[in-house]
């Protein structure tokens, strides 16, 4: 993920938290990992919607955590540890599927199939076209194959 990729997801994100009637306060310069062992973290206090990542992660560990640090901001879910284990479980894969449609929608994906149309589409397109790590890659092709979307 470039650098201007990231910037403009931040900008996507705020828009769509203003949309959603809060007001976005993001940071991704905290040392969150190291005094919680998590990558971010999401709490709602009144309009504000509070998302924090982790300062050394990858950008594109930050892209992924910010995103889906917004969904727990929409659905109202804010900080799973106070939630049940299971509960917390399902949130989160819901939140991982949510952050594969959110960074690579089905257009995209049907754009870059048509481009290659004339070879075996793969996880390499993802990391070629998109600069996706390779495990976020696969990922994303087995989400939108699991959907019917591609083959």
């Amino acid at each position: 993920m470039h650098s201007n990729d990231y910037d403009e997801l931040l900008m996507r994100v705020e828009d769509n938290l203003s949309e959603q009637g809060l007001n976005p306060v993001i940071s991704d310069t905290v040392p969150l990992r190291e005094n919680s062992q998590l990558d971010g973290v999401t709490f709602i206090k009144g309009k504000n919607a509070f998302i924090f990542i982790d300062k050394n992660l990858s950008r594109f560990d930050k892209a992924k955590t910010l995103v889906e640090e917004y969904f727990h901001a929409i659905s109202d879910l804010g900080n799973h540890l106070d939630y049940d284990a299971v509960r917390a479980h399902n949130d989160e894969v819901d939140a991982r599927e949510s952050v594969i449609g959110y960074l690579t929608d089905e257009d995209q994906i049907l754009r870059l199939a048509r481009k290659y149309e004339d070879q075996v589409f793969g996880a390499w397109v993802l990391v070629e076209d998109l600069g996706y790590p390779d495990d976020f890659a696969e990922e994303t092709i087995d989400y939108y194959r699991s959907k019917g979307i591609i083959r």
